[in-house]
């Protein structure tokens, strides 16, 4: 931390300790060499205490993931929309988009018996897990049925506006196919509904007609 802020091109280049990070020690201190300022600006090392309670951990979360996972299945229906964790872009233009906690939204399809649930994974000798359909899968782990995905817009750089995801005019034979299942352990949300809004421009032009 320091007590004042500055931007020159000395400060902006502060990466951390020692002249290799464009700092030099002083004890506890941090000094920028050559910064704008007229009083060198000083960065001051301070130690914060924090303490580890029950609910921290990694199986602790695995634990607060599986409960969140199996209240959303419940609402994994036909007609239902849904939003699943991305752990891969599926293509380089997408990277003006990625947040953390990417996810992309899609609608459920029917896996049968009013459920999308298409198929329940039992392997309990098996750590390597099962591929079906181009997607790895876990014992308890379920594919769900996608009926069909969204897409973010270039043009909207918040990453809030989707279009539907068109595999006739928006993929190739250069690219893999899109799956249309997703693996229940990446589900984040369901159940929830979307309200179409159609541009002001295309709006304008259907009243016209």
């Amino acid at each position: 931390m320091r007590k004042y802020s500055c931007w020159c091109r000395a400060c902006s280049q502060v990466r951390g300790r020692g002249p290799g990070n464009s700092t030099v020690s002083r004890g506890t201190y941090l000094d920028v060499p050559n910064c704008a300022r007229i009083k060198l600006t000083v960065w001051r090392e301070d130690h914060s205490s924090f303490t580890v309670t029950k609910a921290a951990g990694i199986e602790e979360r695995k634990k607060r993931v599986a409960e969140m996972i199996a209240k959303e299945l419940t609402k994994a229906k036909p007609g239902a929309w849904g939003c699943v964790q991305t752990r891969e872009m599926w293509s380089t233009d997408e990277q003006v988009h990625l947040r953390p906690g990417h996810h992309c939204l899609f609608e459920f399809s029917d896996g049968g018996e009013g459920s999308s649930c298409e198929k329940l994974f039992s392997l309990l000798q098996r750590r390597t897990g099962l591929v079906y359909k181009g997607t790895r899968f876990y014992n308890g782990d379920r594919a769900l049925r996608v009926k069909r995905w969204l897409h973010r817009v270039d043009e909207d750089a918040a990453g809030l506006t989707f279009e539907e995801w068109d595999p006739i005019k928006d993929a190739d034979d250069s690219q893999t196919p899109v799956p249309m299942i997703i693996n229940s352990s990446e589900l984040r949300g369901a159940g929830f509904n979307l309200q179409e809004v159609i541009p002001p421009a295309l709006e304008a032009a259907a009243r016209s007609e």
